[in-house]
């Protein structure tokens, strides 16, 4: 399995994401729209970044009273596009995940978070290399064609050379892959079990590697 999450960590190393800007007096007016006492809403440390992706975001505290009267406490926000989320106010599954990434509640919050969701599309396409070759028979060679196929429509740009050389680490990986019995009967007869454990642990080993965490 070493060498899958090796290839995987090539894979994640491809993957990128931006981001537009985004405007403070856009960001004040929406998060005010939000508080049950928009009036009583205060703000500090509001200010623009730019993330480690080249995202921008406005990002501050915000603190407003509650239905009884009493302020809550200064909360950390972020704003994109007409996108709030405030921390602890979690209403999407992926709002923690907005938040981290943006890099509003700092930048080890936001690597971690960069690295698990990178670390999920390259398990991912991992995961639908194996299956190709266990369930669909189909060789290597193909099953990484396809691999590097997904990842150039995630980064248009990948350098060919680049390519070349995840396409070999590929084969070998899926090669190791089938010389594990086991796993390969685990794949074929237990499909949806064996996904579930397998995207949990290399999820939580590549993301590791990639946050050197």
């Amino acid at each position: 399995m070493k060498k899958i999450f090796v290839a995987i960590a090539m894979i994640c190393s491809m993957v990128s994401t931006s981001s537009f800007a985004s405007e403070v007096r856009a960001a004040q007016s929406a998060i005010k729209n939000q508080m049950k006492d928009p009036d009583s809403t205060k703000f500090k440390s509001v200010r623009e970044i730019t993330n480690s992706q080249g995202g921008r975001f406005v990002c501050g505290e915000v603190n407003s009273k509650n239905s009884y009267g009493g302020y809550v406490g200064f909360k950390t926000f972020a704003y994109q596009e007409g996108r709030t989320v405030i921390d602890g106010s979690f209403s999407t599954p992926d709002d923690y995940e907005f938040l981290a990434l943006s890099g509003c509640a700092g930048p080890e919050i936001e690597k971690v978070a960069l690295a698990n969701k990178q670390a999920k599309i390259g398990c991912q396409i991992s995961w639908e290399q194996i299956t190709d070759v266990v369930l669909f028979n189909k060789s290597a060679e193909a099953s990484a064609d396809n691999a590097i196929a997904k990842i150039k429509l995630k980064n248009p740009n990948l350098d060919p050379s680049v390519a070349v050389n995840m396409k070999s680490q590929f084969i070998t990986s899926v090669n190791a892959m089938k010389a594990d019995s086991s796993f390969v009967e685990s794949v074929k007869n237990n499909t949806n079990a064996t996904r579930t454990i397998f995207m949990k642990e290399c999820i939580n080993n590549t993301s590791k590697a990639i946050s050197g965490m």
